[in-house]
Formats: C-alpha cells, sequence, structure tokens
C-alpha cells in the first residue's frame, strides 16, 4: 500500500506544471523582467519574455517578431490580459514561416536584452528593447467549447440519468 502511495505521489509531483525545459535558464540568475528596460541600458542580461504576437518580419539577417508583452504564468506562458508593459521585438536567426507564427499567437522567448530600436507603432515614436533569441516556444492555441449547440439540460450529459424525474405537483 505504502508503495502505490508512494508512486502516486511522485506521479502527482511530476505532473506538476513547470516552465518548458527549453525556456529555463542554465544559470542561477534571475531573468531580467521587461518593466526593467526602461531604466536598463542593454548589455546581454538574460531575459524571458512573452506575449502576444502583433507582427512577423522575416529579414536577410533573421526573422523579427514584435509582440504585445504580457505577464508570465508559472508555466512561462503569456497572461493575456488588458495591461502591458509595452512591446519588445524578438530577433531569430533564420526563417519562421508567418502562417504558423501569426499575429494572436502566444510565445515566450529566452534569450539576451541586446539593443533598442527606435521605430513607430502606428505613426507614434516608439523605443522597442530588442531580444536575441536562444529558444521560442510558440504556445499551442486553446479552442474554446461552442456553445451553439449546447443541450442545456443537466441530465443530458449523463446516460443513467437520461430518465428525468417527473415532478408532480398536488392540485389544491
Amino acid at each position: 500500500m505504502n508503495r502505490k502511495m508512494l508512486f502516486l505521489l511522485a506521479l502527482l509531483i511530476g505532473g506538476c506544471a513547470s516552465i518548458p525545459s527549453d525556456l529555463q535558464t542554465r544559470t542561477e540568475q534571475t531573468p531580467l523582467p521587461f518593466s526593467a528596460t526602461a531604466s536598463i541600458e542593454p548589455a546581454g542580461q538574460t531575459v524571458r519574455w512573452g506575449g502576444e504576437i502583433a507582427k512577423v518580419s522575416n529579414l536577410q539577417q533573421g526573422s523579427l517578431l514584435e509582440v504585445v508583452e504580457f505577464s508570465l504564468n508559472s508555466n512561462g506562458r503569456p497572461v493575456k490580459s488588458d495591461n502591458s508593459g509595452g512591446r519588445f521585438r524578438i530577433l531569430i536567426p533564420g526563417f519562421i514561416d508567418p502562417a504558423i507564427y501569426a499575429p494572436g499567437r502566444l510565445v515566450t522567448a529566452l534569450g539576451n536584452f541586446s539593443a533598442t530600436e527606435e521605430d513607430q507603432v502606428g505613426e507614434q515614436a516608439y523605443v522597442f528593447p530588442v531580444l536575441d533569441s536562444e529558444h521560442l516556444h510558440l504556445w499551442p492555441e486553446i479552442k474554446e467549447s461552442s456553445t451553439q449547440h449546447c443541450n442545456c439540460d443537466p441530465f443530458f450529459l449523463h446516460r443513467s440519468l437520461l430518465l428525468r424525474p417527473i415532478i408532480l405537483v398536488p392540485d389544491e
């Protein structure tokens, strides 16, 4: 009995959420938070930032993702909200397909804060922190269930409850 409990406990602990291995830092150094980029000069600091892809550009020196920053949960997945720290760019060596890395998809990148670039968002001037990516993690899309064909009867989903209760109301 104790071995079974120990095995189940090991499975439970091993199944807990953690950051994917490709996004884990190799050193004990804590990655620089995105909010610190406003006050720190880029010097190759290790960073782990994530957010929603806003734009994809394939250039001669590699691919460039423009990302709307969102805070990361304990898994390293961006949590979309109405608050963002701003935008940043991820420089990726090689080609990435804009059909897969499409605007609206969530990504998390591990790399180095290497530079800032002045550019525009629409017609507004903006300074983008640039992350030289070592690893890029594209998060799978979460499909929400359709409620168009909802049979909202609470007894619908369970076969043993298909015999619905009959409620008799006595006449007074």
